[in-house]
């Protein structure tokens, strides 16, 4: 695709050279015909003029994201129920399972698997799985593009798996299937960039809201979970899609909870450390879970054979469990509701036995998941992890009633809701999606003090048991890299060599106390790195140490060197790291300046301070904001007939087109700031739309850069680009 696409643009005349810095229309590598059929910018122009708003264009596409989301979402619901009617005539409900024949139990998982295997494999290897981290993917790595066959693939492999008793929800599908659509939509209307990401965020949000009857839930999970931040901006457009398709399933579906249950609350003040206790229960379950998934994962992928062969082998393995414990079949909501509503009967009775079937049921229902998706099932860990949540919720709400004294526990159902919402968090790592989606599947506005305490706390103690959530771990495993919001961005892209502050002097280990002191008290910097004979930092010297000597009146004064003043250096950056590494490091260790180390013999080069950090991130903040408004305005206005822009800080503002050394190169590999001193405050694309740079995106021929800096450095830019291309034409022709 990129190939032909260059190809394209090679065509595109080109305007003459006007020396170093030419006119931005001549920087452009665009076709004549490019913009006269792009309808999404021609419309998008269209309502900015009309309504005075360039987002006005983005929320109507959100609109129709909304309606596409909600209908997607009834129609998945429906395959799922036709393929489950077709596979089980009696249904799927437990009673019905267990009066069937033992050999069609373990036949239909199978021949599911035996569907899907190919479907998925031959046809969108992207829908194999959850779904989910796919869409972050999409949204970091690929511009928000996903092809519009996963949203039919997905529809169809996921509705035969679970319709045929798969151990998976169906929330990540509809996820996935709500951002195809709205990423097919973007780029049918030729938007891209951010934007192109926020239509994709709309469409998750319309299949959470849609599914769940939802919408603060599904505004809550695109902001947590796909696109990892959120503004006033990104914000609107996902509220109007999430509340469109909840709109549209309440029309024809009804408007009512996912699950009724009876009212709970908390009993009494003792239950806060249960509920504290729970919360790291479900930490430490949550954990297990996303660890057991990828292992299975792991282990399937182990095994010969071809893979769109393993699913028929991973559904029987579903239906052999199942004929002793048919609850882990399928979504698993009947079993749900049961747990939520202890008292109606449904549960085993007595502690021992509620206890025992409720942990099977939790174990099982963590193997069946990890045994559907790893085999190569296509469908979501949204419903299995509120599945476990209410097995361990009400295990402990069973122990919790028969050891303390009644009257100060609430019933076991209570603490299974709450333990829903807990394990969702301790998954996801997005407590305030958790602690929403519980209470909106629910309606229960008395439990959401424990709902939000546990859930809160599962958060916190899964994150320092793994980094990763369920979602992201798949992204690290394949070295795709985890999701970062617009102010990461900034910092990722941004080495730390541009704010070294040189070192002036520096105390060796054996440097006598008062030479210290005075080079301490007189420098600019109140912080003094001790280095050894070869160079390398040992650690540092600072005003508190110094001040401690001074008032001491004791004779050994004149035995110490710095060796004895210095503390350990907690933290060490090189010139090539990134400044998000740094702010990690200021933030975990409470410092205020770091030194700077070159990597390949450790010597002390420098520091870097964090306020200085801080000032360039703030300048850079408002350099994207103002230049990527002024370029967006004067995209919209048609092509600018200036050749620069003189900024108020002497700068320069000028548009570099994408070619020669820049194409397939990712602004972070080009460093552009530290080579030439220019900043890079937004990338136009070639179709016409703007966004901030994402440093790790490769660049396309016919983007073009919109840089701020000197007009010298803004030059030699110019020049490197086109001295390295006309070396590497001159070099080919050599060479052929």
């Amino acid at each position: 695709m990129r190939q032909s696409e260059d190809r394209r643009d090679s065509k595109a005349p080109r305007g003459k050279p006007r020396g170093i810095l030419p006119k931005a229309s001549d920087t452009k590598v665009v076709s004549p015909g490019m913009h006269r059929f792009n309808i999404g910018v021609h419309l998008d122009q269209w309502f900015s003029r009309l309504l005075g708003g360039q987002s006005v264009f983005l929320i109507l596409l959100a609109a129709l994201v909304g309606v596409a989301g909600g209908y997607g979402a009834i129609l998945f619901r429906f395959s799922i129920d036709l393929v489950n009617r077709a596979a089980f005539p009696g249904g799927i409900g437990l009673e019905q399972i267990a009066s069937t024949s033992w050999y069609w139990v373990v036949l239909v998982p199978a021949l599911g698997g035996l569907i899907v295997g190919p479907l998925v494999y031959f046809l969108a290897r992207e829908a194999k799985g959850h779904g989910v981290p796919e869409v972050m993917d999409a949204c970091k790595n690929l511009g928000g593009r996903i092809r519009p066959r996963v949203a039919v693939v997905k529809i169809l492999s996921s509705a035969i798996c679970i319709g045929s008793g798969g151990s998976v929800g169906r929330e990540g599908p509809i996820v996935q299937i709500g951002s195809a659509v709205g990423s097919s939509m973007g780029q049918l209307f030729g938007i891209y960039g951010e934007r192109l990401k926020t239509l994709v965020a709309c469409g998750a949000a319309a299949g959470i809201a849609a599914t769940f009857n939802a919408p603060i839930a599904g505004v809550l999970f695109s902001i947590e979970i796909i696109l990892g931040r959120g503004s006033a901006r990104t914000f609107s457009p996902l509220v109007v899609a999430a509340v469109i398709a909840t709109v549209v399933t309440r029309y024809h579906l009804g408007n009512s909870p996912a699950f009724i249950v009876p009212a709970y609350d908390m009993v009494s003040v003792w239950e806060i450390p249960l509920y504290v206790l729970l919360g790291a229960l479900a930490a430490a379950v949550g954990v297990a879970f996303t660890r057991g998934l990828y292992a299975l994962e792991d282990l399937w992928d182990l095994l010969p054979g071809p893979a769109y062969a393993k699913p028929v082998f991973g559904g029987a393995i579903i239906g052999i469990i199942a004929l002793w414990l048919p609850q882990v079949m399928g979504v698993g909501y009947e079993h749900i509701e049961n747990v939520l509503d202890w008292e109606s009967g449904n549960m085993p009775p007595g502690t021992l036995g509620a206890l025992g079937i409720l942990l099977l049921l939790m174990a099982a229902k963590i193997f069946a998941t990890g045994n559907t998706i790893g085999s190569g099932g296509s469908g979501g860990i949204f419903a299995p992890s509120l599945f476990i949540g209410a097995c361990l919720g009400g295990a402990f709400g069973a122990l919790a009633n028969a050891v303390l004294p009644a009257g100060i526990v609430a019933s076991p159902s209570a603490y299974a809701l709450v333990c829903m919402g807990a394990l969702v968090g301790a998954t996801t790592h997005a407590p305030l999606t958790a602690i929403l989606i519980v209470f909106e599947l629910t309606d229960q506005h008395s439990i959401i003090l424990p709902l939000m305490l546990s859930c809160v706390i599962a958060t916190f103690v899964s994150t320092r048991l793994c980094k990763e959530s369920i979602y992201t771990l798949k992204l690290s495993r394949r070295g795709a890299g985890t999701f970062v919001g617009t102010e990461a961005d900034i910092m990722s892209g941004i080495q730390v060599g541009c704010l070294i502050h040189p070192i002036e002097h520096s105390l060796f280990l054996d440097t006598p106390l008062e030479h210290s002191l005075d080079q301490v008290l007189s420098s600019g910097n109140h912080r003094q790195y001790v280095i050894d004979k070869e160079g390398r930092p040992q650690g540092v010297v600072t005003m508190e140490e110094v001040s401690t000597i001074i008032r001491e009146e004791s004779s050994m004064r004149n035995l110490l060197v710095a060796a004895d003043l210095m503390r350990p250096l907690v933290g060490i950056v090189s010139p090539g790291d990134t400044l998000d590494r740094c702010i990690a490091l200021f933030s975990q260790h409470h410092i205020e300046e770091l030194p700077v180390v070159d990597r390949a013999g450790g010597h002390l080069v420098g520091w870097i301070r964090q306020d200085d950090v801080i000032s360039l991130y703030n300048r850079e903040v408002l350099h994207r904001e103002s230049v990527l408004k002024f370029t967006e305005d004067r995209g919209s206005a048609g092509p600018s007939s200036e050749e620069l822009v003189h900024l108020s800080t002497g700068d320069i503002k000028d548009e570099i087109a994408v070619d020669g050394l820049l194409v397939g190169k990712s602004l972070r590999a080009l460093d552009l700031r530290t080579r030439y001193g220019v900043i890079v405050c937004a990338v136009r694309h070639r179709r016409g739309d703007s966004t901030f740079p994402d440093p790790s995106v490769e660049l396309a021929k016919g983007d073009t850069l919109v840089v701020v800096g000197p007009e010298d450095k803004v030059g030699s830019l110019q020049k490197a680009a086109k001295r390295k291309l006309s070396d590497r034409t001159s070099r080919n022709k050599r060479e052929d």
